[in-house]
């Protein structure tokens, strides 16, 4: 770390809310949240009207109905409109109603049509051939993106928490750098980097810990590298020059960093806010 001051204070540290928020929301927990954010904005409006359990339902009913009302939904499937039937029958001298939905066309209004019902739940019905909901169970599928982003945001986060955890309770040395290799991953079309230092705890066993960077200049410019390790388990340590993560120190004790953390709430702040307003619209 550039200047890095000879004393650094002892544990537990005092580590500033917004520095703890720069860890929490690093730059793969930014990725996670963009990923997932973004995912769920297609989950609510596809798998919230997917047909997703008519196959637990046991529509052995059968009964005579009648079309009275086709309207567009606005929603398509293959570039297929999808329309909403809606449709009254009988069961047992009671004149129920209901609402099917078809892609690409159906019975026309006033059409007499097939009713299916659950004869424990008689209300629980469908036209035969049709189904409960605008979209059918393969748009289940859509939920892949959001998860995607959900294991991303969870194995970043789980690095944010270690991070604060050693900011706190850390042991302070420094590592030598061993090795240098690259990974498959990429970030603005820069290749990142793992580089693997090796240190010596206060027990004199040695071990290893590694940072990632597309610039691994700052993480090369001394020959020991500043780091933390947790005594408990010296397998868990935060190489202090690993940007964006880069603590300031002054006098030994950290200095926080806020103009940091409140640019790293911004995609998390941003992505809640559009899902929680498309479920107060889809509500109302």
């Amino acid at each position: 770390m550039h200047n890095m001051p000879t004393h650094f204070a002892a544990p537990p540290r005092s580590v500033p809310l917004s520095l703890r928020i720069v860890n929490f929301f690093n730059g793969a927990a930014q990725i996670g949240w963009f990923v997932f954010g973004f995912g769920m904005l297609f989950f609510w409006p596809f798998v919230g009207q997917a047909d997703l359990w008519s196959h637990v339902f046991d529509f052995a009913g059968r009964a005579n109905g009648r079309v009275t009302r086709i309207e567009s939904t606005g929603a398509s499937v293959n570039e297929q409109p999808v329309e909403a039937y809606h449709y009254e029958y009988s069961v047992a001298g009671r004149t129920l109603t209901g609402t099917s939905y078809a892609t690409g066309g159906g019975a026309p209004e006033g059409a007499e049509i097939t009713v299916e019902y659950d004869e424990g739940t008689p209300e629980r019905s469908r036209i035969e051939g049709m189904r409960r909901a605008v979209f059918g169970p393969g748009a289940i599928l859509v939920v892949i993106f959001p998860l995607v982003g959900f294991v991303v945001l969870y194995f970043a986060t789980r690095t944010g928490i270690r991070r604060n955890h050693l900011l706190r309770d850390g042991v302070f040395t420094t590592g030598k750098l061993i090795d240098r290799e690259p990974t498959n991953m990429t970030v603005n079309k820069r290749r990142v980097w793992a580089l693997t230092f090796e240190f010596t705890d206060r027990n004199g066993q040695r071990h290893e810990a590694t940072a990632r960077a597309t610039d691994t200049s700052i993480l090369e410019d001394e020959a020991r590298e500043p780091l933390l390790y947790d005594p408990d388990d010296p397998s868990k340590a935060y190489v202090l020059d690993e940007a964006p993560a880069r603590p300031r120190l002054e006098n030994g004790e950290l200095v926080g960093r806020p103009l940091a953390a409140a640019a790293a709430l911004i995609v998390p702040a941003l992505f809640v806010a559009l899902n929680v307003l498309l479920l107060y619209f889809r509500a109302k």
